[in-house]
Formats: C-alpha cells, structure tokens, sequence
C-alpha cells in the first residue's frame, strides 16, 4: 500500500468509504424491463470518445417526485391485506435508499431511516432473501456518512456483517453490489485491528465484480483505484480506460457521469506517475557458451 495511505486520520478515513457510490450502479430501467420481459441480454459496448461520455453520459435523469409517488404507493399497499408484502418492501428500502442518496440533502436522513425500516422488515420475515440484508447494510451507510465519525465506528461492523449474508444469499445482486460494497470498505477503512480495512480482501472482491457486471462502470472505477492503492499502476490504467471509453452502464446521467470524471482524473494521476518512473535499464545477458 502507498505510504500516504498510512497518514490519514481514523476518524477522516471512515468517514471516507465510498459507499454512495454505489447507488450508481444499481440496475437500470432498459435492464429492469429486460429481466421483466424474461430476457437478460444486455446491449454490446459502444465505443466512445471520453469527452463526449462526460458531456453526454447514458443513463436516466433521477426523478425525485416519481420516486416519492412510488413510495406512497407501496406503502399503501402494505396496509392492505394481501398482496405482495416482501415485494412491496424490497421496492420501499431501495427507493427510500435513492432519494436519500439523490434527493434533497436535508432530508436524507429521513429516507435511510425510513428505507432502514422496511430492509429490517423484510430481512426479519424473510432472511433467506438477499434484498433485505443488501438494502439494509446500504441504508445503515447512508446513516453512517450524514451521522458522522461516531456513528460511523458503530455501524461500520454491522454494515459489513449485512453484507457478508447477502454476499452468501446472492453474488450478483445489484451487479455485484456485495461485493462492489465489500470490496470498497476494505480500501477505504483503516486495517484491522482499527477497523475493516484489508486491501488483498478489497481486490478480491472488486476483481469478482467486474466478472458479475463487466458492463458497470463503477465497478470498474472501483477495481482501478483498489489497483492503485496497491501499486498496480498499469492494470489501473486498464481499468479506468474501460470507464472513459466505453458505455459502462450507470443506473442514472449523473452516475456515469461521476464515474467517468473520477477516472479522467485518476487517469491523469497514473499517466503523470508513469512518465516520471526513470526508464529501465537494459541488461545485456551472454548467450550459454559465449564469452561476455
């Protein structure tokens, strides 16, 4: 690990995990509609130019309003008798987990609360689904980042033992999110025995994700970073080449555009380090049975 990853502050270190993030990555709608209609195909990769992907990323606008509409909705319907109770809750803890992410600042607190409720609901009445296990460590974070240091150290652990379950349920749910999740935690926070840090176990995951959702441009972004804390300079650049230059899925505009941004800039750092490494030096070695 780089030597100034060791001079970060616990506290400023927890509070740095990445894991808003990830709401970038959560499935979009052409892939919802596709798993509805009972096909999983996803579209080829269309190369593009980086600087037409940050001004013109794919993905779909956030719409706070219909997201808030839909909340009202499934929460109606669990006060009817009837119906489909656990499909009304995986939907409640996820949207509640969205606006809380790209909704209105000062109330995001209120929405994880809310979407930590309904994840608790459903991992308690039905704990063999990954949904509830998944949503609830991703609400929990959100409380985690807006509650700061404090609540962070708290609930840290409990995120990571959420995510350890949904990660046995199912690998592949939210394109790799156990993994993209695990995998970002143990890069960012502090090595144990301080806190969850373990950057081998960081790769690892992130290495899994890719392979779950190739096309996800976080996990990608994600993967080079973990690469760069490491030392792996050129597998970065690999990495977040695979972001700025091709159409990696994002649930929403502005995810992709983030994730493309973050790589650009990384991407700068990684070429500005490669061109100042001194060249390598040439070693002539004689042939078995010629004289040097």
């Amino acid at each position: 690990m780089r030597p100034d990853t060791f001079m970060k502050v616990f506290a400023s270190m927890v509070l740095s995990i990445m894991l808003g993030g990830c709401v970038q990555s959560m499935r979009s709608p052409a892939l919802k509609h596709a798993e509805a209609s009972g096909t999983t195909e996803t579209a080829p990769v269309v190369k593009k130019n980086p600087a037409e992907v940050a001004a013109s990323p794919s993905g779909y606008p956030f719409d706070s309003a219909e997201a808030r509409r839909k909340v009202n909705q499934y929460e109606t319907e669990l006060q009817r008798n009837g119906g489909r109770r656990d499909i009304a809750l995986v939907e409640l803890a996820r949207l509640c987990f969205t606006l809380g992410e790209l909704g209105e600042k000062s109330e995001s607190e209120l929405h994880f609360n809310k979407g930590r409720y309904y994840a608790e609901c459903l991992s308690k009445e039905q704990p063999a689904r990954v949904e509830g296990h998944y949503w609830l460590a991703m609400n929990l974070a959100g409380l985690a980042r807006a509650g700061g240091a404090g609540r962070s150290l708290r609930l840290l652990s409990v995120i990571v033992d959420e995510l350890k379950v949904a990660l046995g349920i199912d690998e592949t749910y939210d394109k790799g999110g156990p993994h993209r999740v695990l995998g970002r935690i143990r890069c960012k926070a502090p090595v144990w025995p301080l806190s969850e840090g373990n950057m081998d176990q960081s790769l690892e995951h992130l290495r899994a994700a890719v392979v779950i959702a190739p096309e996800n441009s976080t996990n990608h972004l994600f993967l080079a970073e973990t690469l760069y804390q490491l030392g792996k300079t050129e597998e970065a650049v690999q990495e977040l080449e695979r972001v700025v230059s091709s159409s990696c899925r994002a649930a929403y505009s502005a995810g992709a555009r983030d994730d493309c941004q973050e790589a650009l800039a990384l991407l700068k750092k990684c070429r500005e380090e490669q061109n100042c490494e001194p060249a390598g030096k040439s070693v002539n070695v004689a042939s078995p049975g010629k004289a040097r």
